[in-house]
């Protein structure tokens, strides 16, 4: 019997992540325990340890391949010295192929273009990210294109025959009027974002892939600016007295323990913040499209800015802290 091996949550909010590396190979014999793969996620690489034993009988997702949903059959385990069938049990689920109605008859010698399929506008397009891409920078409609990789999946050679043959681009406005009487089918949706890399020579820059968690940065961020109200406030402070008390609290602080610390004037600003939000609760609360929640503490998020991206770790109920408290929290 084959025993599925799932993408895992390895936190709350996770609900992709990237299969940064694998620790067995097919073949491999393997205990609950042991430590099978790496996952990237938003947040950090982590391991993944097997919760069944078995035999590696499958890898099903290569090293380095991104954007694999939470819960998907990333591998099979087999029993020792069962027979296993490589794709009988976990294949991918095949994109749903429309009907095409009655061609009308067409003249001897033109042949249908290559690389083109019909497929339903909203299932899901098992494609390569080489092969997104090239799609992308060259208006090919990938739902229009015919997989020949593994289980149907479209490759870079699939997208480039399309494109030569001009079907993927020119039935993009044919297909939707094709699927109006199709239940639930839906127009493809363009990206907002215009790709950069159509606009610039190919020497002209050094191309760095995203990782997890600036995906996750750029997303999160993208949503809080598009999604909830914004006002913006600016005052001048003059902050002589506050540096002098910074001076005399570092002064005394002890240098050596457990209790060592030195205060910055950002722990000024996170306390001073925290004790206006409890002061005013009015401002203290978040947004949602039914109501806003209103907080009972002040959690105040500082941006850290790291060489490999933005984290933003959070104090809980600052209101409630001392500097020294909250300097050694954020450091």
């Amino acid at each position: 019997m084959s025993i599925p091996i799932l993408m895992p949550a390895l936190s709350p909010t996770m609900e992709e992540g990237k299969l940064a590396k694998w620790h067995v190979k097919p073949g491999d014999k393997v205990r609950s325990g042991d430590v099978i793969a790496e996952i990237e996620t938003d947040k950090a690489t982590m391991e993944v340890e097997a919760v069944d034993e078995g035999v590696v009988a499958e890898l099903l997702v290569v090293e380095g391949a991104e954007g694999i949903k939470v819960n998907a059959v990333i591998a099979q385990l087999r029993d020792e010295g069962e027979t296993y069938v490589p794709g009988k049990a976990s294949a991918p689920v095949a994109m749903k192929t429309i009907a095409a109605p009655p061609a009308a008859p067409r003249s001897a010698g033109v042949a249908k273009p290559a690389g083109v399929a019909r497929v339903d506008a909203g299932a899901r397009v098992f494609a390569s990210p080489l092969a997104r891409r090239v799609a992308a920078q060259g208006g090919v409609e990938l739902r229009l294109v015919q997989g020949t990789g593994p289980h149907g999946r479209v490759v870079k050679a699939d997208v480039d025959e399309a494109a030569k043959a001009g079907g993927a681009k020119a039935a993009v406005a044919v297909i939707p009027a094709a699927q109006a009487s199709i239940p639930g089918a839906t127009a493809p949706v363009p990206s907002p974002i215009p790709d950069a890399r159509l606009y610039f020579a190919k020497e002209s820059y050094q191309e760095l892939p995203h990782d997890s968690m600036r995906k996750t940065i750029a997303r999160r961020l993208t949503s809080s600016k598009r999604d909830i109200p914004h006002f913006y406030l600016k005052v001048d402070c003059q902050i002589d007295a506050l540096l002098d008390v910074r001076k005399q609290i570092n002064a005394q602080a002890p240098t050596e323990g457990a209790g060592v610390y030195k205060v910055s004037v950002n722990d000024f600003v996170v306390k001073a913040a925290a004790l206006a939000l409890i002061r005013v609760p009015g401002v203290n609360c978040s947004w949602t499209e039914t109501a806003l929640l209103r907080h009972k503490h002040a959690d105040v998020g500082v941006a850290v800015a790291l060489d490999f991206g933005l984290i933003t770790p959070i104090v809980v109920k600052a209101e409630t802290k001392s500097l020294a408290a909250i300097s050694n929290e954020v450091k």
